[in-house]
C-alpha cells in the first residue's frame, strides 16, 4: 500500500490475531468438506435454562427475545472451513448478545445449538459473511465480525453488540416503568493485516483517517451525496478509498 493511515487522536486500535482473506467476491473455494465429521456443533442450547437466565419468566422472555438477533428468523446459508464447503443448507442466525452463530439441523426443527468458536470456520448467510476472530490468541476472547467490504488495502468490518437493559420501576407518578430489553449497537472497523482501526462517529475524523486521500474521498462524498450515518453509504465510501490505494 502507497499510502498509509494517519489515525486521529481519537482512534480507537485493536490488534486482533490476524485474519484470513479468502473473502474475494463470488470466489469461495472448492466444493466438498475438507473434513465431513467435523463436529460443528460446540454446545446444545437449553431453551428453557435461556429466560431464567435474566430472571424471567417463558412468558417475559419470548417478548423481547427477538431483539438480541440481527434477524430472528433461521436462514439458510453454507459452513466454510479455510477454503473449502463444509456444509450447506444451514438454518442459521447471529445472536449478537451470546456472540454466536446459532445452527439447526432443519428450519422445521425446535432445538438448535451453537457453531463451534474456531477461526479457520466462517459462514455465508444469504449476503451476509461472518467470521470468527480470536483476541490476543484466545478464542474465549475472541468474536464474530461481519464482513462488509474486502479490499485491496483494507477490508471494512462490523461489530454489532446487544446488551441486556433491565427493568426499572418509574420512580414518580410522572414517570412509566421501563420494560426489559435487548440494546443493540454496531461499530465499524477497517482491517489491515490483523489489526482493526475503529472508525469514529464524527465524518470529519473519519476523513481525517484517509491522509493524503482526504480530499478525493470527500469530494467523492460530496458528489455522490453519501450519508455515511447509513451503512451502505459508508461502504461505498470505504471502498472508494480503498481502489485510491
Amino acid at each position: 500500500m502507497k499510502n498509509y493511515i494517519l489515525l486521529a487522536a481519537s482512534l480507537i486500535i485493536v490488534t486482533i490475531c490476524t485474519a484470513q482473506k479468502k473473502f474475494a467476491t463470488g470466489e469461495w473455494g472448492s466444493s466438498g468438506a475438507k473434513n465431513s465429521n467435523y463436529d460443528i456443533f460446540s454446545r446444545t442450547i437449553d431453551l428453557n435454562q435461556k429466560s431464567l437466565a435474566f430472571g424471567m419468566t417463558e412468558a417475559e422472555f419470548n417478548t423481547i427475545k427477538d431483539e438480541a438477533y440481527l434477524n430472528a428468523n433461521f436462514l439458510v446459508g453454507n459452513i466454510y472451513q479455510d477454503d473449502k464447503l463444509l456444509k450447506n443448507n444451514v438454518p442459521m442466525r447471529y445472536n449478537a448478545y451470546a456472540d454466536e452463530i446459532e445452527i439447526k439441523n432443519h428450519v422445521a426443527e425446535e432445538n438448535y445449538g451453537a457453531l463451534i468458536k474456531d477461526p479457520s470456520i466462517y459462514v455465508k448467510i444469504n449476503q451476509d459473511i461472518y467470521v470468527f476472530i480470536p483476541y490476543e490468541d484466545s478464542n474465549e476472547k475472541g468474536g464474530y465480525f461481519n464482513i462488509l467490504a474486502d479490499g485491496k488495502a483494507y477490508d471494512l468490518y462490523k461489530k454489532t453488540t446487544a446488551v441486556f437493559l433491565k427493568p426499572e420501576k418509574a420512580q414518580t407518578s410522572y414517570q412509566r416503568d421501563t420494560p426489559p430489553s435487548f440494546d443493540k449497537t454496531a461499530k465499524y472497523y477497517l482491517v489491515k493485516e490483523g489489526t482493526f482501526y475503529e472508525l469514529p462517529s464524527s465524518n470529519a475524523k473519519l476523513l481525517n483517517m484517509m491522509d493524503s486521500k482526504k480530499n478525493e474521498v470527500k469530494a467523492y462524498i460530496k458528489e455522490n451525496n453519501l450519508d455515511l450515518e447509513k451503512e451502505i453509504e459508508l461502504v461505498k465510501a470505504i471502498t472508494y478509498f480503498d481502489s485510491l490505494l
